[in-house]
């Protein structure tokens, strides 16, 4: 089941006192009912969206850059010819943009700068959710896009236990937030300012491993059955960590997924291996 980011209602669907900002159009059959679409009226424009390009949307923000393929999978629950479709529509519309990889086996899919503004003003269920647009760093796209694979697998766990994530916080927002604190510190003594590294590590549920903070791939934080607010810090460990670098992820407390090993395990060390979940 997908586990996407649409956990309540959007924006215009809470504010239905704003007259003319969308407009359904119903069909008769459920087949029809479920592939009805929204217009929203954005910057002169009318985006005619499905439930799940909704969803699509969403996901893809909250994630910056997820594949084609897992899109498919998790969202469309493997309608391949639903999906074209709508991904098309999506493109077509200008709210995402698709680029495929140097070898053309997977594409990426990420929102384009009207999407990203489309999105937040329209569609994101959480005021807090930060979205994101555009593609940063091309050599590392294929690790970036399985982190929403590794959100995927977790969810589920989190879903099947009762509970249910609220917000996605990628490493950038957590980097963004540890830096803007980090520069107020580096005017003071040694001793000062290590021991205030410290204390906004620890303000940000963060451990310095190995003399440096430790930042995840992305943070879910998720509300417990109980009722109780909870987080899990992910990381996806691919073939290029050493065994160092998992050590220092495995000893922050961090969750750790494998995308790709390439056969490298032997290298590392079996009982390090042991502590990474397959995906």
């Amino acid at each position: 089941m997908s586990r996407s980011l649409d956990g309540g209602p959007s924006r215009s669907e809470r504010s239905q006192q704003e007259p003319g900002e969308r407009v359904t159009h119903q069909g008769c059959s459920d087949a029809r009912r479920q592939e009805s679409k929204t217009v929203y009226h954005f910057c002169g424009h009318n985006y005619h969206l499905s439930q799940r390009q909704t969803a699509m949307l969403r996901d893809i923000g909250a994630f910056r850059i997820i594949t084609a393929e897992s899109l498919q999978k998790h969202v469309y629950r493997g309608d391949e010819d639903r999906f074209r479709k709508d991904l098309r529509n999506l493109a077509d519309q200008r709210l995402v943009t698709v680029q495929p990889d140097s070898r053309g086996k997977d594409r990426y899919v990420s929102l384009t700068r009207s999407g990203k503004s489309m999105t937040e003003a329209y569609l994101n269920s959480s005021a807090e959710q930060s979205l994101y647009s555009g593609i940063v760093k091309k050599r590392e796209l294929r690790h970036d896009a399985a982190i929403y694979d590794v959100y995927q697998k977790e969810a589920h766990k989190i879903s099947k236990s009762g509970g249910t994530v609220k917000r996605v916080v990628l490493d950038f927002e957590l980097k963004k937030n540890l830096n803007r604190q980090l520069a107020k510190i580096q005017n003071l003594s040694p001793a000062e300012r290590e021991r205030e590294r410290q204390r906004i590590a620890e303000e940000h549920g963060l451990k310095i491993v190995q003399g440096k903070i430790q930042i995840p791939d992305v943070r879910l934080e998720y509300q417990s059955q109980e009722q109780e607010q909870c987080k899990v810090d992910l990381e996806c460990v691919t073939g290029h960590y050493k065994a160092r670098q998992i050590a220092a992820k495995k000893s922050a407390g961090f969750k750790l997924y494998n995308q790709d090993y390439r056969g490298r395990s032997a290298e590392r060390g079996e009982d390090l291996i042991g502590e990474v979940i397959s995906l």
